[in-house]
């Protein structure tokens, strides 16, 4: 199954609020962590708002998602980068770490 292949979380925005870029399931997962639920930001958004980093975004929420069953049963969905529908938009080291 290839990143394509895997449906984006039902119900909540596809796409960038600001910048109008394509959201996957992750990004879905790290705004809904955010408590953003009717507009959601790709991480390059996310960064800007926060001043800091796409992987910063990342690494600072991916503890919290992996210890939220709620949260992590949507982001295994993706196993490694070749999951991944947006390649362009992610940060491949962070979002999938050696294990």
């Amino acid at each position: 199954m290839s990143g394509s292949d895997i449906a984006l979380i039902d119900g909540v925005p596809e796409l960038c609020s600001q910048c109008s870029a394509p959201l996957c399931v992750r990004k879905q997962v790290i705004n809904l962590a955010l408590g953003n639920t009717d507009t959601m930001q790709c991480l390059k958004c996310l960064a800007r708002q926060s001043d800091n980093t796409d992987a910063g975004v990342l690494t600072g929420i991916s503890d919290y998602i992996r210890s939220r069953e709620c949260f992590f049963k949507e982001w295994r969905r993706y196993r490694s980068v070749e999951d991944c529908p947006d390649r362009e938009g992610c940060v491949p080291r962070q979002c999938f770490p050696a294990t």
